[in-house]
């Protein structure tokens, strides 16, 4: 039986923010079954987040997301920043006034944004008699089952607790070692590593692995180190220092796209069921109990997509979509081809004249923003996929996704055009591999096969991997002693048919099929948890006193979780879930039917 009395949340970062909002939204009836909340944060200061903390990021990196797009905390980020004081909003880096809630700031505003909130929401629930406390500078490095009803924790000074409930809810967190020695660093953060020093400067061309917006990160960090933009006639341009004549950076991209630009859109918050219902979705469940992901774009998304590509006036695209045979992967591939261009950086001025008639005359993007919805509602459901569809799924759509999702917002699109005006930044495509044998030479190597299928072997004395986490394997688990006592598991999806295993066999993914009985099975990255983020067993069974809400660890079975909205909605399931179990005295993480009932009664999912 669930036990709340005890509870631990692994992390303090905006996962475990909206955690702790949603508890107090829901305090009236948890109230007399929480006593004590302990919140163990691996800085010195809690309530920020890894991607917005003064000792991780920079003033010059963007938050990329608005106060209006920002799910409810007890502030909004606008009226937060419109109470702060000038010399505050300076060190923050934000000049312009007044405070817009459509515009974009800086990560730094946005983490002591997120650290007042976190203190507000600590105050409201010790006044309600709840004890928490909070474990600083306590990363916590093994996490235990000692009984069946108690779970210890071990943090990094070797201290012991035990609790009745752990929430995970750590964030990013990169395994591989940087090789400063060589110039490779196998994230940009902290920003602050990469920073040259004081009055220097590096006169010479920079790599990245990605052009993603972590890319874009290092490159306003390291363009504003080395030279200033300056508006001339309405049009930003970038002048560099006279001792920085060669600095450069040179982007790799796999398929040599640039993010797609901010767009205005209708609805800011996402919804699980916008366009269709859950009745419509549970009946298109096959006789085993697998969605297809066909069918789920036949269905439910090819119709909304035609409605919202007319509104748009894509009336081609809405043609293509009449036809029956033109399946998802089409689509994409489409939708990929009008965002290609023989030169990248042209392609996004030409798309910054919609993109600012867009934002500017508030003219919404019908197509982007129902996308985004059809797949939201979609990884909330991705247990019902068969294998068959999680690979074709991660394989082909995922990086055309994100890509369309991660959107650019225009202040740094035009940093970029300004930078390439300036001859200090380029573009390459093709895939990319680092040398390893390269490192003893004082420069990172890497390799670049081109699209023609040559190869192209370049030099950096500075190389950053902006590539993001990768998706873990259950090796890489953060707390070895769940993993080795099978209190985890990783995670899987069984296929419809045994016959697709062996074709990825043939295709050399022989270790990541399972074969059970007569059944084959797809290992996936990470770890297995049910519907309400209990995490499971090596038996199969939820454990009721161990969540895991940390993106990076069940990114398999939820693939499209991202940004602050998931990180709300992932929180509400879980406190949901329990009060669920509270009233009807069952785990009901595994009854997919009855836990999306509380999506559909719930406004904020």
């Amino acid at each position: 039986m669930l036990n709340l009395s005890n509870i631990a949340i692994v992390g303090s970062g905006p996962t475990a923010i909206y955690l702790l909002n949603n508890i107090w939204k829901h305090i009236d009836i948890l109230k007399d079954d929480i006593k004590s909340i302990t919140i163990f944060e691996k800085e010195k200061i809690s309530g920020m987040g890894m991607p917005y903390h003064p000792n991780t990021t920079d003033i010059y990196n963007l938050a990329n997301i608005s106060s209006e797009e920002i799910p409810k905390l007890p502030q909004t980020l606008g009226d937060w920043l419109r109470q702060q004081e000038r010399k505050s909003l300076h060190h923050f880096n934000i000049k312009d006034m007044p405070i817009d809630d459509t515009k974009v700031y800086s990560r730094v505003a946005m983490g002591h944004y997120f650290h007042e909130q976190f203190k507000q929401l600590i105050t409201s629930l010790t006044f309600k008699g709840i004890k928490v406390v909070e474990r600083c500078e306590s990363e916590v490095i093994d996490i235990t089952k000692s009984k069946e009803d108690e779970i210890e924790i071990k943090d990094v000074h070797g201290k012991l607790y035990t609790f009745s409930t752990v929430i995970i809810a750590n964030g990013h967190v990169w395994k591989e070692k940087d090789k400063p020695e060589s110039g490779y660093f196998a994230s940009p953060w902290p920003i602050h590593k990469l920073l040259p020093k004081k009055d220097t400067y590096y006169n010479f061309p920079i790599g990245t692995l990605g052009a993603s917006l972590s890319a874009f990160d290092v490159i306003t960090s390291l363009s504003h180190r080395h030279g200033k933009f300056i508006m001339i006639r309405d049009e930003l341009k970038y002048i560099k220092h006279k001792e920085a004549s060669r600095f450069k950076i040179v982007l790799h991209s796999a398929e040599g796209w640039l993010p797609h630009l901010q767009y205005e859109q209708q609805e800011p918050m996402r919804e699980i069921y916008r366009h269709f219902s859950r009745e419509q979705l549970i009946e298109l469940l096959n006789e085993d109990g697998f969605l297809r992901i066909e069918e789920f774009f036949n269905v439910l998304c090819r119709p909304a997509l035609v409605v919202a590509l007319t509104k748009d006036n894509k009336l081609d695209v809405v043609e293509k979509l009449k036809d029956e045979n033109f399946s998802f992967n089409d689509f994409v591939n489409l939708m990929s081809e009008k965002h290609e261009y023989i030169n990248s950086f042209d392609g996004m001025r030409y798309e910054m004249i919609a993109a600012k008639d867009s934002v500017y005359n508030n003219i919404p993007i019908h197509w982007m923003e129902t996308l985004d919805d059809l797949m939201y509602s979609l990884n909330y459901h991705a247990e019902l996929l068969p294998a068959e569809d999680h690979h074709f799924f991660h394989k082909e759509i995922m990086a055309f996704l994100m890509n369309v999702i991660a959107a650019l917002p225009l202040q740094s699109a035009n940093i970029l055009l300004a930078l390439y005006d300036a001859d200090c930044i380029e573009l390459k495509t093709g895939m990319v591999t680092v040398e390893d044998n390269s490192f003893n030479t004082g420069k990172t190597r890497i390799t670049l096969e081109l699209e023609n299928g040559s190869y192209e072997t370049l030099e950096y004395n500075l190389f950053i991997n902006c590539a993001g986490q990768k998706k873990i394997e259950i090796e890489e688990y953060p707390f070895p002693s769940l993993v080795k006592e099978g209190t985890v598991r990783s995670a899987s999806a069984k296929f419809i048919n045994s016959e697709n295993a062996e074709i990825l066999i043939e295709k050399g993914m022989k270790d990541t099929i399972i074969f059970d009985s007569d059944c084959a099975w797809l290992k996936l990255p990470g770890i297995d948890i049910d519907s309400a983020y209990r995490t499971i067993n090596k038996n199969g069974t939820s454990n009721n006193i161990l969540f895991d809400i940390n993106f990076s660890h069940t990114l398999s079975l939820r693939p499209y979780s991202y940004g602050l909205q998931a990180c709300n909605a992932t929180s509400l399931i879980l406190i949901e879930s329990w009060i669920t179990e509270f009233e009807q005295g069952k785990n009901i993480g595994k009854e997919i039917k009855k836990i999306t009932e509380m999506y559909e009664d719930n406004d904020e999912l």
